[in-house]
């Protein structure tokens, strides 16, 4: 056991999140290595992820707010105490957006994602910027401008689609729309709720590409866990069927980590592209926080959440798992789209399921999570 390894065994793992699956990625991906979690749980649709067995303590709250406040009540004197700084993990954008705004009650106190300068994260959760950030370091993107909601395009030709301008701004994903015409874009425009509104040349995508990984040293080193390609679309929703492989373009990694050094960001991110017709990945956003795709990340050997507080422990990455590729399935939303969807039958997709490596609700060492979500899909589909 190395230096780190053993280090690590003496700090508390703290997550704030949503109560979905993506705190659980963190969850089962700590819990797997024999570590157990403090769970700081926002209350969302139902209560998923403090089902796992992997929770050494359970917060329920009701907001982000109160999250943060538990935190610094329970355990912001851990280090004053010990010496030993708790590690904090995000799972959802406004967690991350907030910790910025509460910075003065974590710096010198937890080791948690950050940039260097405060305020970056939140500058760069602007689609317009963190776009511009990717032209900047040569990676490629799609037209766009950013209006006030209601005006008209002035640089991007239709098709367009359109986006809130930042994950914390309007309905979000609700505010998606492709128009052809000003006519569509019009109708949209009673929908949005974003008061800006970033117009995008849309394009007949083939699938989109994540890339899981995460940064140490404000950014100067970065380590990418698994590719995730989407095995087939759905449109303005992710995809719950995807293969996993290991990341091998070199000349992407190294304009990705670029932009990642001007952020000056470390901790765990997810890099999302649009693939076109040709194979072509165009640029679309980064999250500074954890995706539920790390579980992923997990399976194929690189289990993101534990190498990333080693690396914050020793200063240096490790070299990633060699795994040959394999699928994941978000099983119940896979389901819902392909069999109750009639894109295939029941026989052909429990095949699929038998392969997969990765599900992200069924565990059977872990099977509170899913019987959770069993009893409540009404609410979570």
């Amino acid at each position: 056991m190395e230096k780190g390894d053993i280090e690590i065994q003496r700090h508390l793992m703290i997550i704030i999140a949503l109560e979905h699956i993506n705190p659980l990625a963190i969850i089962r991906s700590l819990g797997e290595l024999g570590i157990k979690s403090i769970f700081i749980g926002v209350k969302h649709k139902a209560p998923v992820a403090s089902a796992s067995k992997y929770i050494e303590k359970f917060y329920p709250v009701c907001s982000d707010e109160e999250a943060f406040q538990v935190l610094i009540d329970n355990y912001g004197y851990v280090f004053e105490e010990t010496g030993i700084k708790p590690f904090l993990f995000f799972g959802d954008d406004s967690t991350v957006e907030l910790s910025e705004e509460r910075r003065f009650d974590l710096d010198g106190r937890f080791i948690f994602f950050n940039a260097k300068e405060n305020g970056q994260l939140t500058k760069y959760m602007d689609k317009y910027e963190v776009l511009a950030l990717a032209e900047k370091h040569g990676v490629k993107t799609l037209s766009s401008e950013v209006v006030d909601r209601g005006i008209m395009p002035t640089k991007v030709d239709y098709p367009i689609i359109t986006k809130a301008i930042s994950p914390n701004s309007g309905g979000w994903k609700k505010d998606v729309y492709i128009c052809n015409n000003e006519e569509e874009l019009n109708t949209a425009y009673q929908k949005i709720r974003s008061p800006k509104v970033l117009l995008q040349r849309f394009i007949d995508k083939k699938t989109e590409v994540a890339l899981e990984g995460y940064s140490i040293q404000h950014g100067r080193k970065m380590f990418v866990g698994v590719q995730c390609t989407y095995l087939y679309n759905i449109k303005g929703y992710y995809s719950p069927y995807y293969k996993c492989e290991p990341f091998k373009d070199d000349t992407l990694k190294t304009k990705l980590n670029s932009m990642l050094e001007e952020v000056g960001f470390e901790g765990l991110f997810e890099i999302e592209f649009l693939v076109d017709k040709d194979g072509e990945l165009f640029f679309s956003e980064i999250n500074f926080r954890n995706s539920p795709w790390s579980h992923s990340s997990s399976k194929a050997g690189n289990p993101l959440p534990y190498l990333w507080a080693k690396s914050m422990i020793t200063g240096e990455l490790t070299e990633p798992a060699e795994f040959k590729p394999f699928n994941s399935m978000v099983e119940p939303f896979d389901y819902h789209q392909r069999v109750e969807g009639e894109m295939m039958s029941l026989p052909q997709w429990l095949k699929e399921f038998k392969e997969v490596k990765c599900t992200h609700y069924y565990d059977p060492e872990d099977l509170g999570p899913y019987q959770v979500m069993c009893k409540n899909w009404e609410i979570l589909k």
